[in-house]
């Protein structure tokens, strides 16, 4: 189901059993034309990157508990613009490890 969509990108989010994916396609005239996303499927997230041509590289991936992946399965569902999938997948890229090495928000995250 499409989340958002405007003239050069669109959100998607696609639900099934026991998979959740969260999209950011990009098209037009004069952008990067690839496509970003999350998956959870289980406890296993993967952050993912489509080129033009439909091949998907894996960026990372990430093995959740379950009290995290039901957190991240319901952040997902909530996600309704641009700017919340670019703070998740940023937050899932980069933050969290920092967080879990015990760093904090003055420690330059």
């Amino acid at each position: 189901m499409i989340v958002k969509r405007t003239n050069s990108r669109e959100l998607v989010l696609t639900v099934e059993e026991g998979r959740i994916e969260l999209a950011e396609r990009h098209f037009g005239k004069y952008l990067e034309r690839a496509t970003y996303g999350i998956t959870l499927e289980g406890n296993v997230a993967t952050l993912w990157r489509e080129e033009e041509g439909g091949r998907r590289s894996v960026i990372r991936t990430i093995y959740l508990t379950d009290g995290e992946a039901e957190r991240l399965r319901d952040d997902m569902m909530r996600i309704k613009n641009f700017t919340g999938f670019g703070t998740l997948f940023f937050y899932l890229m980069h933050v969290r490890d920092k967080l879990a090495r015990g760093a904090h928000a003055g420690q330059g995250l």
